[in-house]
């Protein structure tokens, strides 16, 4: 039967006349393309900064639009190209991506660079519209295959990069394009496709070999902490390259301690004996000297220094949880420098989200110490898209909990507003135990190291109010060691915070007036570094971007509307819009749902990717296998499905979530993807089915479909964002059901009056 069998006979009416060679190039085509885009993620997470991130994505899912588009207003032209010479494009294109992003020029070439990175995706647009343009009868089951290649591509994801790194991986998912391209070629154009994939494949193995290919970490954005540290005769010791973060040890020379960069970020100190004395001024060793806790809980150790710290103060029981493995590897590495830090018996060290396994133990402790947990948070500007869930309200809740009759909350900050913003948070967890912000205040204390660029400040916030002569003792011994004392209960209270402890107002009318929102984080708005009031500066060239693309959609739409016949086929642009948005939307919602359950970030995307991608595609399958007929007469029942199931979901995920906390990984894993899994199987199944709709009528409507669904999708994820950053994540599950609602009704009227 070989490889051009047709699918099972009794199915063939259903399927159309889909090779499954196709099938199967639909999932490579698809896998690369989503191993390409993470891999990426972590590329120019390194280069630039977080936030680009969130711009790679919009770019990638904008380049699908614009190949969708250019199949449907160029058919011909898009046939001529093929699905064969498309894929390779694809591949031509990322090689050439991967040599000017590690060319050492990037931050001179950021414009070069994501126009580029939009090639791949605008090859992979317009192979896989044309695609769907030739098969409209088995839309759903190429649906099926693309969206189960694109989950196994996030499966892959994970691993791979923990293997071989960023740059290898780009360089997989350009195999991947060449091996699609095989699977799509003919007779004719066999041996240049098989070509393209031997250089491919030489090009993997030889850097894999050589490593020819490499960022050089001096060439990064100058603005990067690892930056000035090379430049000023610092250098790299040792580099690892995972899925979370690429992580640097680096001497900076001059007898300096060795510090530890993730993705080039400010600097987390390993401890020596010879830095001793150097180290023991820094403020956050100031509670654990004053306080000399036995139970202590670390979150983000990085390099060791905060376990060194806990040692010194003689603590009994210390439990570190770092969510990057690689620094803890790094530690362990260098035990002849740091001697056994994370190997002694006081010492238990957990690679996890460090709030998340907090709730997961029922222990209570003297200390629970936090210090600049964000690793690039010198440069606020680089995070203020970031979510952060341990500076939160409901963390800082956490936290309170988990402390012992006396014990304390030690916060080393960033500076004088990050020092602000979580002092408003502290006040808003006691204000939700009872307490009014004149008694929370008694529970506070802050400090500043003025002596060191940049300043540090220190919050400690105490179980128990804290007493007069306790501000007068660690006041006193502040000032000894060189800190300055910016709140001590009873005894120093400066403006504006002496009218909160008067009692005149609340904290609530100083954040009224504040030039900079110093409102409290919370879970459901997690941007601890995001002062400004309005939308923040980094995202106001996506909204750009935003607004460009809905402008360019509207009139690739008006051309095709005037080229369609009536009401049926002028719906269909709307519904595609609608899902696109639908789609990201409740996608993004679950990922930040499901984060704290599951502990570590990435093994939330990667789950909730795969879950929606995979389950999705089993969906599209099944409803075309088992359930065409009954769909083709009640269409709306899909989308209206999805509606429900996301409410229910939003529903049901807070009470699922306190049942299963304390639950080993498995089972939490388990529960994550039961419970996304009947949403995920009803949300692969509208598209196809409106592509199969639309292409009935005329196939021309299929490329527009794509492009449609494409560019939406990059306002639906802008929205999301600019929605999570304003209101509030719960409006991101509104914008997603509210977009399937659209649809449903959408859906209802096409149906009438096709029937009509």
């Amino acid at each position: 039967m070989g490889l051009e069998m047709r699918w099972i006979p009794d199915f063939g009416a259903r399927l159309g006349d889909l090779p499954a060679r196709r099938l199967l190039g639909v999932a490579v085509l698809s896998a690369s393309a989503l191993l390409l885009e993470i891999a990426l993620t972590r590329l120019f997470s390194l280069i630039f900064f977080p936030y680009y991130v969130f711009l790679i994505i919009s770019v990638a899912i904008l380049g699908i639009g614009i190949g969708a588009a250019f199949a449907a207003l160029l058919p011909e032209l898009a046939q001529r190209i093929g699905f064969a010479r498309g894929s390779a494009g694809a591949a031509l294109s990322t090689l050439l991506l991967l040599l000017l992003a590690v060319s050492g020029r990037a931050m001179d070439l950021q414009l070069p660079l994501f126009v580029m990175l939009a090639l791949p995706y605008l090859f992979f647009g317009l192979v896989i519209s044309t695609l769907f343009s030739a098969h409209v009868a088995a839309s759903r089951i190429l649906y099926m295959g693309d969206l189960v290649g694109a989950g196994c591509g996030a499966l892959i994801a994970i691993p791979l990069l923990n293997e071989f790194g960023a740059i290898n991986t780009i360089l997989i998912a350009a195999l991947g394009f060449t091996v699609a391209g095989l699977y799509f070629s003919t007779r004719r154009d066999r041996l240049a496709a098989g070509a393209c994939a031997v250089t491919a494949s030489v090009a993997l193995g030889l850097n894999v070999a050589s490593r020819a290919l490499e960022m050089d970490p001096s060439k990064l954005a100058p603005e990067k902490p690892i930056v000035a540290a090379l430049s000023d005769g610092g250098r790299v010791l040792q580099s690892s390259w995972d899925a979370f973060a690429r992580t640097d040890l680096v001497d900076p020379g001059a007898g300096r301690p060795l510090r530890i960069y993730v993705d080039g970020g400010a600097a987390s100190v390993m401890p020596s004996e010879a830095s001793r004395r150097d180290l023991l001024g820094d403020i956050g060793f100031f509670p654990f000297a004053t306080e000399q806790p036995e139970d202590v809980f670390i979150i983000g150790p990085g390099a060791g220094l905060d376990v060194w710290f806990a040692l010194q103060s003689g603590a009994q029981r210390i439990t570190a949880v770092e969510v990057n493995a690689a620094s803890v590897d790094m530690v362990r590495d260098r035990r002849g420098y740091t001697g056994p830090l994370y190997d002694r018996a006081e010492v238990k060290v957990i690679v996890d989200d460090g709030r998340s396994a907090l709730r997961r133990t029922g222990q209570k402790f003297d200390l629970i110490y936090l210090s600049q947990v964000v690793t690039l948070a010198a440069e606020l500007g680089g995070y203020a898209l970031s979510e952060n869930t341990v500076y939160t309200v409901e963390a800082f809740s956490d936290y309170l909990n988990h402390l012992d009759q006396g014990g304390q909350i030690a916060l080393k900050l960033y500076d004088e507003v990050t020092l602000t913003r979580a002092v408003s948070t502290a006040l808003s967890a006691f204000r939700r135990r009872g307490l009014t912000d004149q008694q929370a205040l008694n529970h506070l204390m802050a400090f500043i190291d003025s002596k060191r660029s940049p300043s540090a400040p220190l919050l400690l916030i105490g179980a128990a109010p804290y007493s007069a002569d306790d501000s007068l003792v660690l006041g006193a011994i502040a000032r000894d060691v060189g800190f300055r004392p910016l709140l001590l209960p009873h005894v120093l209270i400066q403006p504006p915070l002496d009218a909160v402890a008067s009692g005149e107002k609340s904290f609530d009318a100083i954040i009224q007036v504040s030039d900079v929102d110093i409102s409290p984080a919370t879970d459901e708005r997690p941007y601890f570094f995001q002062f400004e009031k309005s939308l923040p500066a980094n995202l106001i060239p996506l909204v750009a971007l935003a607004a460009a693309v809905t402008a360019a959609l509207a009139l690739v739409i008006g051309y095709q509307l005037r080229r369609g016949h009536g009401a049926i086929q002028r719906g269909y642009p709307l519904l595609f819009a609608l899902l696109g948005i639908g789609f990201i939307a409740l996608e993004i919602y679950a990922i930040q749902r499901t984060r704290l359950f599951l502990g570590h970030p990435t093994v939330a995307v990667t789950l909730v990717l795969a879950t929606f991608l995979v389950g999705g595609g089993i969906g599209s399958g099944m409803s075309q296998l088992f359930a065409n007929d009954f769909l083709a007469r009640r269409p709306q029942l899909l989308t209206a499905a999805v509606l429900i199931l996301c409410i229910v979901w939003g529903a049901l995920w807070t009470p699922l979530n306190a049942a299963f906390l304390s639950a080993n990984a498995f089972t939490r894993v388990l529960i994550t993807l039961l419970s996304l899994a009947p949403l995920a199987l009803c949300m692969g199944a509208p598209f196809p089915l409106a592509l199969k709709l639309a292409g009935i009528e005329d196939r021309r409507q299929v490329a527009l479909a794509w492009c449609v669904n494409g560019l939406m999708t990059v306002v639906g994820s802008v929205s999301a964002v600019a929605l999570s950053l304003t209101i509030g994540f719960s409006a991101v599950l509104f914008l997603g059901a509210g977009a399937y609602f659209l649809a449903t009704l959408i859906l209802a009227v096409i149906h009438k009056r096709g029937e009509a």
